[in-house]
């Protein structure tokens, strides 16, 4: 990729991760305590980010310090065999995106971020894997939750190609 597309893929990736939070009326309700949303995809040259959001929407604090965990799911809800990572497992540079973990406290009705990062590229006469739908553990022991499509998005795609993997951002504000 010339420099003019890594600034370009840079910059759209970094847009993604500063973005703007899903407005509450568009949201499922929150009867967990938690609802994690996807909050936009962004694509360039096979690099794929989505930005996600935890919301706390219990009544205590919520403690995170780590990564998300996450599951992956084809559309009938089986769950894909893929290498979940913390960080970016070299998938790409992309600034911040491996900052090591820091202890957040999330507020009821305040959210933190976090992002997935992949490539789909496909080098395989496998059919290319492909995300549906994902379920999030906000911390090590926590419940899964279904991950909410942004309203514009419309459902979760994870085009995974043959790689098999997928990095994901520690918490962060």
């Amino acid at each position: 990729m010339r420099s003019g597309g890594r600034i370009l893929a840079l910059t759209a990736a970094l847009a993604l991760l500063t973005g703007t939070t899903v407005a509450q009326a568009e949201v499922p309700s929150c009867d967990s305590g938690v609802r994690f949303s996807a909050t936009g995809t962004g694509a360039a040259m096979g690099l794929r980010l989505m930005a996600i959001e935890v919301t706390n929407c219990g009544t205590e604090p919520l403690q995170l310090n780590g990564y998300p965990r996450v599951k992956l799911l084809d559309a009938d809800r089986q769950q894909l065999d893929v290498a979940i990572l913390e960080g970016s497992g070299g998938i790409a540079a992309i600034e911040g995106f491996d900052d090591p973990p820091q202890p957040i406290t999330v507020a009821p009705g305040d959210s933190a971020k976090s992002a997935f990062l992949w490539r789909n590229t496909h080098a395989s006469v496998d059919p290319p894997q492909l995300a549906r739908h994902a379920d999030v553990a906000a911390v090590p022991d926590g419940a899964w939750e279904p991950l909410v499509a942004s309203p514009q998005e419309g459902s979760i795609y994870i085009d995974l190609g043959s790689t098999g993997r997928l990095g994901v951002r520690a918490w962060y504000r």
